[in-house]
């Protein structure tokens, strides 16, 4: 069953974005903007300070900033957890979404972006002016009750000048925090606070031996718990590829490199292969040789799974919730 909420009216159906109204902390709010390209929720102050106080009251201290297209940064007064209910009293979903609080003029209430669509498991259309979600006895079509003309998009307001905004870009701090290795650093980004940087530090360095500063760390998992096999097809035959000459300077930095595996004990040396596949050098950004192996024989004799590469969108955005996020990318790893 498909249940579906006419709009205000056809002449108000325009170019333009999706607008809806929703329930939010036991408000009805309208002039909500839906939309599929933001990483966040946003509830803009004009909106904030017409809630009761004790709904006020719930907010909290935005531990993080935003940065729009243009590079500048945005400190929001705050953020808050509300519960939003979008349909009628019959057909409605509903989910709790956290806003940022931002002060700054704008034509809508609230945005609504990828995690709350993701969390009531709404399809937005922008060319349709419609929002699908499910409900317990069906679908619900969702139509837009109000479309923007697009040149109307942009408020222009000559006798007030709009809220200032710091220009910080965002640079990097290059950080050593183990003694023996200081060409291995940290990065860490310059946005954060003298107290906020010391106070990282001092946690980086209190947990160093959670990381791999040679290759020689990597123990390994024991085969009692964990073992990997190839599934590969009984009809595949083994293929052992011609071998590829290499350049002197990638020749030293293979040589380094397998000596350095071999005395970790990740490599061993075989005599007869059943398989043989080249090594591919490939050069990093910092002038250094990654070394790689062409296992596109070997992976194509082996039996594909059917689970699929998780969705890199929908990663992304389950750390919008998260206060802190961690990007470090460790300088010793072994690549399958």
């Amino acid at each position: 069953m498909a249940i579906s909420f006419p709009p205000l009216g056809e002449e108000d159906r325009m170019e333009g974005p999706m607008i809806i109204e929703a329930e939010m902390g036991r408000h009805f709010v309208h002039w909500v903007y839906i939309d599929g390209g933001a990483s966040l929720e946003v509830l803009y102050e004009h909106c904030f300070i017409k809630l009761r106080k004790e709904i006020r009251d719930q907010m909290v201290s935005a531990t993080t900033h935003l940065i729009g297209f243009s590079g500048e940064t945005i400190w929001p007064p705050g953020q808050i957890a509300l519960l939003v209910k979008i349909g009628d009293e019959v057909h409605s979903t509903f989910a709790w979404m956290n806003f940022m609080i931002i002060r700054s003029p704008s034509q809508h209430n609230a945005i609504i972006g990828k995690p709350g669509i993701r969390k009531i498991r709404a399809v937005p259309s922008t060319a349709h002016g419609m929002l699908k979600f499910p409900v317990e006895d069906g679908t619900v079509t969702l139509q837009s009750s109000r479309v923007i003309p697009m040149e109307c998009a942009m408020i222009s307001r000559p006798n007030i000048q709009p809220p200032a905004v710091n220009q910080v870009l965002e640079e990097k701090i290059n950080i050593a925090i183990h003694p023996e290795y200081p060409e291995h650093t940290v990065a860490i980004g310059s946005t954060l606070t003298e107290k906020g940087r010391k106070e990282l530090c001092s946690l980086l360095k209190q947990n160093l031996d959670i990381f791999v500063w040679k290759p020689a760390d990597m123990t390994g998992v024991p085969r009692s718990i964990a073992e990997h096999r190839l599934n590969i097809r009984e009809e595949c035959l083994p293929v052992r590829q011609k071998k590829r000459g290499q350049a002197p300077e990638r020749n030293k930095a293979i040589q380094e490199e397998v000596e350095k595996l071999v005395d970790a004990g990740i490599m061993k040396e075989v005599h007869y292969h059943s398989w043989l596949s080249n090594l591919v050098m490939v050069k990093k950004h910092d002038g250094t040789w990654r070394m790689c192996v062409d296992f596109k024989d070997l992976n194509n004799a082996c039996s594909k799974d059917c689970y699929p590469l998780p969705e890199i969108d929908w990663k992304v955005e389950s750390l919008c919730s998260i206060s802190f996020k961690c990007f470090l990318d460790h300088t010793w790893y072994h690549q399958n």
